[in-house]
């Protein structure tokens, strides 16, 4: 019915394509040389001797796909996700049976082997969270920058990323004291993958109304002290 294939359907059809194309070729070579008159039982019984050889001597290459397989099963990625394997991030580009090949934030491409991968976290499955943690200086009106934040929060929601919006603003409160600033957190709830949109335009708006409404966000300040003389603020 011209319906697009969901990206399960595209990796599992990856899959089962390249699984085809490789026994079709074996299968079709065996058929040949048995149509020329070539006794093929020898060449069956020397391909499970090189198989067995080869699976004591590529033990990784079997763990390799082993792990592909599971990882398969549970369905944990597909291409097009974005997931941190390891110690790398981003958009899957093409996953088989023994390996994922990874896309990063930079356009650097990574081939990632199934048995080095002890963890594997997907940000988009169901639906996904901006997090946003908002400093503020210690002098600040909590009650006036939980207002300022719902502020923000309802001009975001009158941009173009109110569709991907899923829930009202989920205000935690406090979360931390640091050394020169009170943490504020609140969460957005976002259909999966558009967190990170939405959330730059929510700071973009958080900074507006944090100037309008005069709400300090603390930084360092740096006071110049010359040798032998008196302490300066800098200009």
């Amino acid at each position: 019915a011209g319906r697009m294939p969901t990206s399960r359907e595209k990796t599992l059809l990856n899959l089962f394509k390249n699984a085809f194309t490789i026994a079709l070729v074996v299968f079709g070579t065996m058929l040949a040389l048995a149509q020329i008159g070539v006794n093929i039982a020898p060449l069956l019984a020397g391909a499970g001797v090189v198989g067995l050889a080869i699976g004591f001597g590529a033990q990784k290459l079997v763990q390799d796909i082993i792990t592909g397989i599971f990882i398969q099963f549970e369905n944990i990625m597909n291409e097009g996700d974005v997931v941190a394997v390891g110690n790398w991030s981003g958009v899957v580009e093409k996953l088989t049976i023994r390996s994922v090949t990874i896309r990063d934030l930079s356009g650097t491409v990574h081939l990632i082997p199934f048995s080095s991968v002890d963890q594997v976290s997907n940000m988009m499955r169901g639906f996904s969270y901006h997090v946003a943690e908002i400093n503020v200086a210690y002098d600040s009106d909590i009650v006036v920058v939980k207002a300022a934040m719902r502020e923000a929060f309802e001009r975001l929601m009158q941009t173009e990323h109110k569709d991907e919006i899923l829930d009202d603003l989920d205000m935690q409160g406090i979360t931390a004291f640091g050394d020169s600033a009170i943490t504020v957190r609140a969460r957005i709830k976002t259909l999966p993958g558009k967190q990170w949109g939405a959330g730059r335009r929510y700071n973009e708006l958080v900074k507006d109304v944090f100037a309008e409404q005069s709400i300090e966000i603390p930084y360092p300040h740096v006071t110049y002290v010359p040798a032998g003389g008196s302490t300066k603020a800098p200009p």
